[in-house]
């Protein structure tokens, strides 16, 4: 039996997988995506109810076309999909004068991100512990801290961004797999043939995007460059929900003095999840997706809320609503991939985003589409080269 062709498939429908088949979709491809799940789901990386967005981008200049871009996509997005995608709450990023911990490879993170912002005309102040704590009183501030401070930053939707392209493109024409598992891919002169544990389809290019399982589907070489780190997701209860409205909370990360006192909170829209959302990040053990703890312990809980939460802010309870874990794809320098496979440019690999890639990937989708049918994109992707990888090992 011929297996159906197709312009364009893509392996993955998280975040930059939905982005990518919505951009080719709407072009006029005939275009396949297929995930080994339902997505939206909490399997992947991709998940959590918030993501921050924020114009200055502090782990590198070369972000800002894409955020920048992903910001007018997200709104084209809520106008033909009638749905809010897109909250703006302002946005903190505290520090101490002085700290050991770096975030994303930068060691002063605010000085970073205030430095890109008056470079580019971003909105912005250098706010004192005094001021952090006038501006929102439930916050804990250390009379060492300052803050970064952007009123146009905001939290994006992850779930309904992903639920969007991927309705949109259906409207444009794209099928869509669930729930079935690519197994492999065969790229030849012809094309590119993808295979699963269904059938066997073939296309003109093949979009590979699938997140904490990227390390399967890239050669040999590239795989120690990509390690998934287990995150969790917390949910605790409020005294007063109300009081981390987005028009009245900012999001919050905070930088300890050292990278075991990272922190972040997050604003609660009224139509989300029923506590406020807390994080903290580790990299230090690497799992596999299909092997990772799904299990919240209740040190971790504990750990969350006596060691990160309480001393920082107010307002909350230690009762844990809800927690998820969340799945990292790290590369050594923390930035991207987004190249074409080493021995075929019928094939893309995008996009292990290393923990703070949702703001960017609607545009990352575009950039995608665009290599995909034009065989070259608007965006400088330069920094994002897979053969780095190796290079850094």
């Amino acid at each position: 039996m011929t297996a159906r062709h197709y312009d364009v498939i893509v392996v993955g429908l998280g975040a930059m997988g939905s982005a990518a088949l919505y951009q080719a979709s709407v072009r006029g491809a005939n275009a396949l995506g297929i995930d080994r799940y339902e997505p939206p789901h909490t399997w992947g990386s991709s998940h959590g109810d918030t993501r921050i967005t924020r114009a200055a981008i502090g782990e590198g200049e070369c972000y800002l076309p894409l955020v920048q871009r992903s910001d007018e996509i997200w709104r084209e997005l809520e106008s033909s999909g009638g749905t809010r995608l897109f909250h703006r709450s302002g946005g903190l990023i505290i520090a101490p004068s002085s700290s050991s911990a770096t975030f994303h490879g930068e060691g002063d993170f605010v000085e970073a991100s205030a430095r890109v912002a008056g470079q580019h005309g971003i909105a912005h102040e250098i706010i004192d512990a005094e001021e952090i704590k006038r501006r929102h009183s439930l916050l804990k501030p250390r009379a060492n801290d300052r803050a970064y401070y952007e009123p146009g930053a905001g939290v994006l939707r992850p779930e309904r961004c992903i639920s969007t392209q991927l309705e949109l493109a259906r409207r444009a024409g794209a099928i869509i797999h669930t729930g079935e598992k690519v197994t492999g891919y065969e790229a030849s002169a012809d094309g590119v043939m993808v295979t699963s544990e269904r059938g066997s389809y073939r296309a003109d290019k093949l979009i590979l995007s699938a997140g904490a399982w990227m390390a399967d589907l890239v050669p040999q070489a590239y795989r120690p460059g990509l390690r998934v780190c287990r995150q969790v997701i917390y949910w605790f209860a409020a005294e007063d929900i109300r009081a981390f409205d987005p028009a009245v909370f900012p999001w919050v990360i905070w930088i300890g003095d050292t990278l075991e006192e990272f922190w972040s909170t997050f604003p609660a829209p009224s139509d989300g999840e029923s506590g406020v959302k807390l994080v903290t990040e580790q990299y230090h053990t690497s799992t596999h997706p299909d092997e990772v703890s799904r299990a919240v312990t209740a040190e971790e809980r504990d750990d969350m809320y006596y060691r990160l939460t309480q001393p920082r802010i107010d307002g909350l309870r230690a009762k844990l609503i809800r927690a998820e874990v969340c799945l990292y794809t790290v590369t050594p320098d923390e930035h991207f991939v987004i190249d074409f496979h080493p021995d075929s440019e019928r094939v893309l690999i995008a996009s292990p985003c290393s923990g703070h890639g949702f703001k960017h990937s609607a545009a990352v989708g575009e950039t995608l589409a665009q290599l995909a049918l034009d065989g070259k994109t608007e965006f400088d992707i330069a920094a994002f080269n897979l053969a780095r990888l190796t290079a850094t090992l």
